[in-house]
């Protein structure tokens, strides 16, 4: 039997180990919503990063946008260093972990001469945030470099709108992706009501 496996998923699941003090049911429940594959609407800081990554690709493909728009600074820096990458890339590729396989897949941002890169807005201004490696514990870099053997680096540009950040891994400061799958396979055989969602709705048919 083969499964599907996402970024989004093991991210949801990491995030309730991950999540602040007090807000652990509510990283749960948002699990089980991913688990379910119910659809939900992003919320207000998932919708202004959409906005912000529309925002960088219409500038990047030369679009006249105006310096008076919202995030324009920080859109602009990360344009000037995507423009001419594909955009949006679906990539795949079969996982085997202890003897099963899962099929890993997703969309990237942006590839660009070996170089896998992801946009990251955030809502609040870098002065009241820590930034030092804060996405060490996402899955993405780990499951994108598996599906992209091509590239080298997978590298987040992170944005307030005004000022920009990077934060770059490489396959040999990557999390393997195989561990990740494993703890979260794992994690769930403890959990069987939840084991049985996974394998009913994650089935590739």
């Amino acid at each position: 039997m083969k499964t599907r496996i996402t970024k989004t998923l093991l991210d949801s699941w990491n995030y309730m180990f991950d999540c602040a003090e007090g807000f652990e049911q509510e990283a749960r429940d948002e699990f089980i919503t991913t688990l379910k594959r119910e659809p939900t609407p992003p919320n207000e800081a998932q919708q202004a990063g959409l906005d912000f990554e529309k925002l960088v690709m219409r500038i990047a493909q030369g679009e006249d946008v105006t310096r008076l728009e919202k995030g324009y600074n920080g859109a602009k820096q990360i344009a000037d260093i995507v423009r001419g990458g594909q955009w949006q890339v679906h990539v795949d590729t079969d996982v085997e972990v202890d003897g099963r396989i899962f099929w890993l897949h997703g969309f990237i941002d942006v590839l660009k001469a070996g170089v896998i890169y992801d946009v990251k807005f955030k809502t609040k201004s870098f002065s009241n945030l820590d930034l030092w490696h804060c996405y060490r514990h996402s899955s993405q870099h780990s499951a994108y470099l598996k599906c992209v053997p091509e590239a080298y680096e997978f590298v987040y540009l992170i944005s307030d709108g005004n000022d920009l950040y990077t934060e770059a891994y490489t396959r040999q400061t990557a999390e393997p992706i195989e561990n990740i799958i494993r703890n979260f396979m794992n994690w769930l055989k403890g959990e069987p009501e939840l084991l049985k969602i996974y394998e009913e709705r994650w089935i590739v048919e």
